[in-house]
């Protein structure tokens, strides 16, 4: 499944997401607003990801990747 969530993931990061304003997470990163638009994004995906693995008994999907890729680590 992991890779199929890291495809899924890698894909997204260059659509436009409507909670970062319609733009793409790699855009969002270049101004400081941007950052903590995309900041919050990323740790709402991994709330999520960590109550749904919890429910489901499974391990969360690792965002680390996609917090280095966009230079928020």
């Amino acid at each position: 499944m992991a890779g199929y969530l890291d495809q899924h993931y890698r894909q997204t990061l260059e659509e436009s997401i409507p909670a970062l304003g319609d733009k793409t997470p790699r855009e969002c990163v270049k101004t400081k607003q941007g950052r903590e638009k995309v900041i919050s994004w990323l740790k709402y995906l991994e709330n999520q990801e960590a109550h749904r693995a919890k429910q489901n008994g499974s391990s969360a999907y690792d965002f680390s990747w996609m917090w280095a890729e966009l230079g928020l680590d």
